[in-house]
């Protein structure tokens, strides 16, 4: 009886632990006490934060942090904060820092952690990661001549919202500790093929990717997937921390731009 009990508790265990697979793209059970240990600290942060904040404009600005203040060794290059970007402008006024939600950024420390192990002297470098929901508007405004069915490859629906809305999804790369970043045979934001991971096959067989390049996109991959950060299937460099419906369930998105620093 004591043996069917026990057997009991571990199935439930087992089940509880298991990782939606919702929108993901590649997974990597390898790592499985990481991402239990890291699971453990994102519990303990989210059972001591408050509720979510408002901003003085009413917009709730929930859980997010700066990345760097969890780690850092990780390096921060925000695209939007300045005009080096498919959008040509400055997209952000106000946020300087990329934040992500806390639990989030516990997970993505650990990527670092792993990394600075396996690959030292390489960072990570983060593009974005909240995204404010009117800016994830006028991105998609600004591709209207794409017709939907093909421009959701390249920026989400801002009806449906994005993972970056909640603090949720990364844009990044590598870097070396110069602040070089990795070649990765396609630049961020590159809306080609060669860009998707999906198809690195296809390129890596007729040498439009090199080895080397590929070899940067995995090397990316294997930190990130360390703690079960998806990659999207057309974009090398972005990762979703997990799926929309399990964002909505326990974020609120940020809707307009505010000071992050102030809260």
């Amino acid at each position: 009886m004591r043996w069917l009990l026990l057997s009991s508790v571990l199935i439930l265990f087992l089940i509880a632990c298991s990782p939606n697979r919702e929108e993901q793209v590649c997974m990597d059970d390898s790592h499985g006490f990481e991402l239990l240990d890291s699971l453990e600290k994102a519990k303990h942060s989210l059972a001591t934060t408050a509720s979510p904040k408002k901003s003085q404009d009413g917009g709730e600005v929930g859980t997010l942090i700066d990345i760097q203040q969890v780690n850092s060794a990780i390096r921060v290059e925000l695209k939007y904060a300045s005009s080096d970007n498919f959008m040509h402008e400055v997209m952000y006024a106000k946020i300087r820092h990329a934040y992500l939600q806390k639990d989030v950024a516990i997970r993505l420390s650990n990527c670092q952690d792993w990394l600075s192990k396996n690959y030292p002297g390489l960072h990570l470098l983060v593009y974005d990661a909240a995204r404010p929901v009117e800016v994830q508007q006028r991105m998609w405004d600004a591709l209207d001549s794409i017709p939907v069915k093909r421009r959701i490859n390249f920026v989400s629906n801002p009806a449906n919202l994005s993972l970056h809305n909640y603090g949720a999804a990364v844009d990044l790369t590598i870097c070396t500790k110069d602040g070089k970043p990795l070649d990765m045979g396609a630049e961020y934001d590159d809306m080609r093929e060669i860009a998707y991971p999906r198809y690195e096959k296809r390129f890596l067989a007729t040498a439009q990717l090199s080895k080397s390049q590929f070899e940067n996109r995995e090397i990316l991959r294997k930190a990130l997937r360390t703690q079960q950060f998806n990659q999207l299937s057309t974009e090398w460099w972005h990762f979703n921390a997990c799926s929309r419906s399990e964002a909505r369930k326990n974020y609120t998105p940020l809707k307009r731009e505010v000071d992050l620093t102030e809260y």
